[in-house]
C-alpha cells in the first residue's frame, strides 16, 4: 500500500507515535509519505510558509491508499492552514486517526469537534474515549480501542554490543517530563523514607544539522536498560502512556500507578497483570509507595523482579508492538470502507 503518515515533529511526542511509526510501516513492506507537523498553536507568515513548503501538495495524496493522522488533537490547526478543510474532505482516500490524548485529563478535555473533519475511522488509546465515541453524534461504527504499541526493533532488552549485556547503573530512576503535577508528587514522595530516584529528560539527540530522532530513541532505550526498577509518575491522561510499553519492551521492571475507576479507566490496564508483568501501585498511598520503592530494589527481590521483568518483555513483544497495532488499525480501516461501500450501493 501507499501510505502517508503525518505526526507531530516534536521532542515531547514518542517515537512510537512519529518517526516510528514511520520506520514501521516501512518495515512491513508499505511505501511512505512522512508528513511531519509543528505543534505550536500559533506562528508567523514566514513559519506557515516554510512548514507549508516542506509538506506534498494535496494532489500527491490523491493516489494514495490510507492516510494515517496520528495526534489529530495536536496538528490539525496545521492541517487546516496548509490544505484546508474544504480541499481534505475531498480527498477519496481512507483516513485513519489514532489520537495520543484521552478526551479527560487532568488539566483540560478535548474537544472531538474540533478536528473531526480529520478523518473517518478514529482510534482511541483509551477504552472509555473509544465507546464513548461510538455513537450516531460522533463516530458510530467507526471509532475503536488502540492502546499505545511500541517499535520493538529499537526499544528490546539488548542494545548494540555483541554480548548484549547492560549493567544496571540506577536502582530507580523516571525520564520524561516533570510537569507540576509530577514535581507535587515527587514533593510528595520526598515527606517520607524513599530510595533516591534518578530524574532523566527524554528528547531526540541533535546537533547542527537538525534532531536524529532515531538515535535519540535507540539513546532513550539503552538508558532504560540501565535501570533496575523504572519509578513511572501519575501522567495528565487517563491510559497507559506510552513509557509503560517502551519500558517493559526494554526488559526492565517497571512500576506504574493505577488508573481511577471513574467512566471505566482502570480497564486500560487490563492486558498487563499487577505481579506477573509489572507493579501498579496506588498513587494515593505515598508512604506505600515509598516502601514499595525501598523493597523492589532490595537483592531480597531480584529474583522476582527480573522474573517480572522477563514476562512483561515477553507479552509486549507479543502482542503490544507497533506492527501488532498497525495490522489491526489497516484491517479495522478497511471493513469501514467495505461498509461505507456497501451502503451506498
Amino acid at each position: 500500500m501507499k501510505v502517508a503518515v503525518l505526526y507531530p515533529e516534536s521532542i515531547t511526542c514518542s517515537w512510537n507515535m512519529a518517526h516510528g511509526l514511520v520506520a514501521t510501516i516501512k518495515r512491513m513492506g508499505h511505501t511512505v509519505m512522512p508528513i511531519g507537523l509543528p505543534t505550536e498553536r500559533s506562528a508567523s507568515d514566514g513559519r506557515l510558509a516554510q512548514v507549508k513548503a516542506a509538506c506534498p501538495p494535496v494532489q500527491l495524496l490523491k493516489d494514495l491508499d490510507l492516510i494515517l493522522i496520528s495526534g489529530p488533537e495536536h496538528i490539525c490547526p496545521w492541517m487546516d492552514a496548509i490544505y484546508g478543510r474544504q480541499a481534505w474532505a475531498s480527498l477519496d482516500v481512507p483516513k485513519a486517526a489514532w489520537l495520543h490524548e484521552t478526551k479527560g485529563r487532568d488539566d483540560y478535555e478535548l474537544d472531538f469537534d474540533g478536528f473531526k473533519w480529520c478523518a473517518d475511522h478514529w482510534f482511541w488509546t483509551a477504552i472509555q474515549d473509544a465507546e464513548f465515541h461510538d455513537q450516531e453524534m460522533f463516530a458510530k461504527g467507526r471509532s475503536w480501542w488502540l492502546p499505545l504499541g511500541v517499535d520493538t526493533k529499537i526499544f528490546k532488552p539488548y542494545g548494540d554490543r555483541a554480548d548484549g549485556i547492560h549493567p544496571i547503573a540506577f536502582d530507580c530512576a523516571f525520564i520524561g517530563l516533570v510537569y507540576p503535577k509530577r514535581q507535587a508528587y515527587l514533593q510528595a514522595l520526598n515527606r517520607h523514607k524513599h530510595p533516591p530516584i534518578m530524574i532523566g529528560s527524554t528528547g531526540a539527540a541533535h546537533d547542527l544539522h537538525g534532531y536524529h530522532w532515531e538515535e535519540g530513541a535507540r539513546l532513550l532505550a539503552s538508558n532504560y536498560r540501565q535501570i533496575k526498577v523504572f519509578f513511572n509518575l501519575p501522567a495528565l491522561s487517563r491510559v497507559l502512556v506510552s513509557k509503560v510499553v517502551e519500558v517493559m519492551a526494554c526488559g526492565t521492571f517497571l512500576m506504574t500507578p493505577q488508573l481511577p475507576p471513574d467512566r471505566g479507566c482502570d480497564r486500560n490496564m487490563e492486558p498487563f497483570t499487577d505481579g506477573v508483568h509489572l507493579k501498579y501501585y496506588r498513587s494515593s498511598n505515598v508512604p506505600l509507595v515509598c516502601q514499595m520503592l525501598s523493597e523492589w530494589i532490595s537483592p531480597e527481590k531480584d529474583a522476582e523482579r527480573m522474573l517480572i521483568a522477563e514476562a512483561g518483555c515477553k507479552i509486549v513483544h507479543e502482542k503490544h508492538s507497533l506492527e501488532v497495532r498497525l495490522r489491526e488499525l489497516m484491517a479495522k480501516t478497511l471493513v469501514g470502507i467495505e461498509a461505507d461501500w456497501a451502503a451506498k450501493a
